[in-house]
C-alpha cells in the first residue's frame, strides 16, 4: 500500500514514516503490484528507497540503516517473484524443441501473454486518477498487441472457436471503484476462416481446432524426425525399409506399434526394424528397459476392433504392476480413517452422482436463413449476432412467453436501449470495414470479457462452482429453480477474466437510470416494463423473478452469501435476478462479527411487492420452491460438503483462513446450515421459519443503506 503524507512524500505501508509526519494524516493513496519495478540503493543518510513501478514511482523512508537493508531485500524479491520464466529461460527452452514442440510453444506462451495484457489493461488503469479511466481506456485497448492466434479462455474445449482479430476500442466501458477498475472489453473475432488451403468449418469447437491446428500431417512428421538428433530420432530406420513401411504419425503418437532396435551384427546401418530380427535375439543389456517401456506402453493400445479387449488390458496391467500395501501399513491407513472427523469419511452411503449441466450452442437461428449457410454447413448462431457472407445474421431474440414490445421497453434500462444481438450486430458492421480489400469474407463474432485486477478471484471460482452443483442438483430433481452461472477465470493472487453477462444491468445501475419510477419500486417498474398484473408478459416476468429469487436464496443461505447490496444484484431484461461478487461467502461478512447482514437471506419489501405480497400466489410459490430446493440441496449434502473440505485443505482462501474464519470454521457452519440432523418430516416447518426471518430484516435494510452512505447504491 502507498500513502500519500504531506509535502509530496509517499512512504510504504511497511515502514515507519519520518519523525516529522504524524501518522494520523496519512492517506491510503493506492495498492500496487512490484512486479518488474526498479529498486533503489538505500540512500545512507536517510535511509530511503527509491521505487518505480511500471507507472508509478514513489519512496519508502525507513527509520534505519538495517532497516532499509532488510526492505530493499524484500522489495528486490517482490520485483522478482512474479516472473516465472525470465527471457533468456525462454530462448534456452526454444532451442532444444522441434519444429511440432515449437509450434505448441508459441501457441501458448502467446496465449498466455494475451491473458496477462489484458489483465495488465485493468491494472494500469487503476494507477491512474479515477476521472481520467475512462478517456485513457479506448486509447490502450487500441494499442493492445494480438498475435496471430488467439482465443479468450472463458470457454470449454466443446465451444465454438473464435479467433480474436481486433478490438473493438470505442466501446470499452470502464467502471470507476475506489480499491480496483474492471473493464469490459470487446473484440471482434473470426470463424471459418481458410487453413493450410482448406475452408474450415465455422461450427469447429476449440478441441477440434487444435486437432487442427497441429496436425501437421506424415510428411511434416518425418521432417521434424529429420532435424532431431539420433537419440531422438529413433525411427530414422534404413532407406530400404521407410520405403516399403513409412512412417505415420499415428506411429510416432504410440497409436501402431513400432519397435526400433540396434542390430547385432556389424553391418553399416545403425538400425533396424524389429521385423527383421528374430524373436529370440537378446537385446543388449543398454534396451532392455526401452523394451520392458514398449512392452507396458502396448496394453493400453490394440489393434482396431480390438476395443473390448483393452479394458481387459489395463486391469492386468494393474494387477501385475501396482503391488498391494503392507499388511502394518494398511493397518495404520485404516485407523488413521477410523479417527478422522472428515464429512467425506463419516459417509456411510453412495451418494448418486449429480450430472454437472453442461452448456449447448443454440443452432436453431441459423437454419432458416439462407445467408447462413456456408459450404453447406448451417452456422451456429447464439445470442450474439454473426456476420456470414458479408451479411450480418441476429442473434437469437427468444425471450419466451414475454413479447418483443415487453423486451423493447426493458432494453431501455437494462441494457441502454439495445439488446446484445442488436448491440454485437453494430460492432459487427463497424468491424465489416476491416475486411473489404480481403479476398474472402469470413464469418465475424464479437467475443467480450470482464478484466479485473487487484482482485483474488480464486474463492470466487469455487463459489461459482458450488452454485453450479446446485444448478444441476435443481435440474436433475426437475425444479424450475433458475440460477445464472458463468465463468471466471483466475489468472493470478490478484487477477482474472469473468464471463460479460449480457442484456442485464444491476440494481443499482436500474433504478438510476432515466425514466425509473420515482414511486413504487421494483413493482412499478414491472409494470410500467411489462404490462398490468393480468398480462401474459408480466405472469412471465414474475414467474422468472420468483423462480430466480428462490434459487438465489437457496444458495445464499447455504453458501452464506453476504455483501448484498443493490451493486451486487443484477437483473435481465426477463426479470430473473443474478447474483455476482462473491467475495464474502461461506461466514465471511463485512463488519466480520458487527456485521449489518444477518437474515439467512436477502428477501426486502421491494421483493415481496414483485411477487405479489404475502398472501398472493406468487409468494406462495416462492415458498414452495424454497422449501423444495433447500430438501433437495439436503439430499446431496455429503457432495457439497465434501467438495468445500477439498477446497479448505490447506487453502489461503480468505472463507477459509485467518483467526475468524480457519481451522475449519466454514465447514462447521456450512455443515450446520444444512441441518443435517434435523428430521425430515420437519425440514419444511424449518425452511419456512428461514423465509419468516429474513422477511424484511432490519439488518439487510440497514446495510443498503450504509451502502447508500458509503459508496452511493441505490436502495
Amino acid at each position: 500500500n502507498c500513502y500519500v503524507v504531506p509535502g509530496g512524500c509517499a512512504s510504504g505501508g511497511g515502514a515507519s514514516p519520518a519523525p516529522k509526519h504524524d501518522k494520523s494524516v496519512l492517506k491510503l493513496d493506492r495498492a500496487m503490484s512490484l512486479e518488474k519495478a526498479t529498486i533503489g540503493t538505500p540512500n545512507a543518510t536517510t535511509f530511503e528507497i527509491e521505487i518505480a513501478t511500471p507507472l508509478y514511482p514513489f519512496s519508502l523512508r525507513c527509520i534505519s540503516a538495517q532497516e532499509a537493508n532488510l526492505w530493499h531485500r524484500r522489495l528486490q524479491e517482490e520485483a522478482r517473484a512474479s516472473a516465472l520464466f525470465s527471457e533468456t529461460q525462454d530462448e534456452k527452452i526454444k532451442q532444444d524443441l522441434n519444429r511440432a514442440q515449437l509450434d505448441r510453444y508459441e501457441f501458448f506462451q502467446n496465449e498466455r501473454d494475451f491473458v496477462f495484457n489484458l489483465t495488465k489493461v485493468a491494472e494500469d488503469l487503476r494507477m491512474n486518477d479515477r476521472a481520467e479511466r475512462k478517456k485513457l481506456a479506448p486509447d490502450m485497448m487500441a494499442e493492445l498487441e494480438i498475435p496471430s492466434s488467439v482465443y479468450l479462455p472463458l470457454c470449454n474445449s466443446t465451444d465454438l472457436w473464435r479467433r480474436v482479430s481486433k478490438t473493438m476500442a470505442k466501446e470499452t466501458k470502464v467502471f470507476n471503484t475506489k480499491e480496483r477498475c474492471p473493464v469490459i472489453m470487446h473484440f471482434a473475432s473470426r470463424r471459418g476462416e481458410t487453413r493450410n488451403g482448406k475452408k474450415v468449418d465455422p461450427n469447429l469447437d476449440v478441441a477440434e481446432y487444435m486437432h487442427d491446428y497441429f496436425n501437421i500431417g506424415e510428411e511434416g512428421a518425418m521432417e521434424i524426425l529429420a532435424e532431431g538428433d539420433e537419440e531422438e530420432a529413433v525411427a530414422e530406420a534404413p532407406e530400404a525399409v521407410a520405403e516399403t513401411q513409412p512412417l505415420s504419425w499415428r506411429k510416432l503418437l504410440g497409436r501402431e506399434k513400432v519397435e526400433v532396435v540396434p542390430k547385432q551384427d556389424g553391418d553399416d546401418t545403425d538400425y533396424h526394424s524389429a521385423q527383421e530380427i528374430d524373436d529370440d535375439d537378446p537385446l543388449t543389456p543398454d534396451h532392455e528397459m526401452e523394451e520392458s517401456m514398449h512392452s507396458n506402453s502396448n496394453v493400453w493400445e490394440g489393434e482396431d476392433g480390438e476395443a473390448p479387449k483393452r479394458g481387459a488390458r489395463i486391469k492386468n496391467f494393474l494387477k501385475d504392476n501396482v503391488g498391494a500395501l503392507p499388511q502394518k501399513l494398511n493397518r495404520r491407513v485404516q485407523m488413521e480413517r477410523y479417527r478422522s472427523k472428515s464429512v467425506i469419511d463419516r459417509q456411510t452411503s453412495v451418494q448418486p452422482l449429480v450430472p454437472i449441466l453442461e452448456g449447448t450452442r443454440g443452432e436453431k437461428a441459423a437454419e432458416d436463413l439462407e445467408n447462413a449457410s456456408v459450404g453447406g454447413s448451417v452456422v451456429s448462431i447464439e445470442r450474439s449476432s454473426v456476420m456470414v457472407k458479408d451479411t450480418v445474421v441476429l442473434g437469437t431474440l427468444d425471450e419466451g412467453d414475454i413479447d418483443i414490445e415487453s423486451i423493447d421497453r426493458a432494453k431501455i434500462y437494462v441494457s441502454g436501449g439495445q439488446v446484445w444481438a442488436e448491440k454485437s450486430a453494430t460492432m459487427l458492421e463497424e468491424a465489416k470495414q476491416d475486411l473489404v480489400d480481403e479476398k474472402e469474407m469470413v464469418q465475424l463474432e464479437i467475443s467480450s470479457c470482464l478484466s479485473k485486477s487487484n482482485d483474488d478471484l480464486r474463492q470466487e471460482v469455487f463459489i461459482m462452482q458450488m452454485i453450479h452443483f446446485y444448478k444441476s442438483v435443481f435440474a436433475q430433481a426437475k425444479l424450475p429453480l433458475w440460477l445464472k452461472t458463468y465463468r471466471i477465470l483466475s489468472t493470478s493472487s490478484s487477477t482474472g477474466l469473468l464471463e460479460f453477462l449480457t442484456d442485464a444491468t444491476s440494481l443499482d445501475g436500474l433504478k438510476k437510470s432515466e425514466g425509473y419510477p420515482t414511486e413504487g419500486g421494483l413493482r412499478a417498474y414491472f409494470e410500467m416494463v411489462y404490462g398490468g398484473p393480468n398480462s401474459k408478459a408480466f405472469k412471465a416476468a414474475q414467474t422468472n423473478f420468483i423462480q430466480s429469487l428462490a434459487g438465489y436464496a437457496i444458495v445464499s443461505y447455504l453458501l452464506g452469501l453476504k455483501d448484498r447490496h443493490n451493486g451486487n444484484i443484477m437483473i435481465d431484461t426477463r426479470g430473473h435476478v443474478i447474483f455476482i461478487d462473491f467475495g464474502f461467502a461461506l461466514g465471511m461478512a463485512p463488519g466480520h462479527e458487527f456485521s449489518m447482514e444477518r437474515a439467512p437471506f436477502k428477501l426486502t419489501k421491494e421483493y415481496i411487492e414483485v411477487m405479489g405480497g404475502i398472501k398472493s400466489e406468487g409468494y406462495k410459490e416462492f415458498e414452495k420452491l424454497f422449501v423444495k430446493g433447500f430438501t433437495e440441496a439436503r439430499k446431496n449434502s455429503q457432495i457439497a460438503l465434501g467438495m468445500v473440505e477439498i477446497m479448505m485443505y490447506k487453502s489461503n482462501y480468505p472463507c477459509f483462513s485467518g483467526g475468524r474464519y480457519g481451522g475449519g470454521k466454514a465447514l462447521v457452519g456450512f455443515e450446520k446450515r444444512l441441518m443435517l440432523s434435523v428430521p425430515d418430516k420437519q425440514v419444511e416447518r424449518r425452511a419456512k421459519k428461514l423465509i419468516r426471518k429474513s422477511k424484511q430484516h432490519l439488518g439487510t435494510y440497514l446495510y443498503d443503506v450504509f451502502q447508500k452512505a458509503t459508496n452511493g447504491y441505490e436502495i
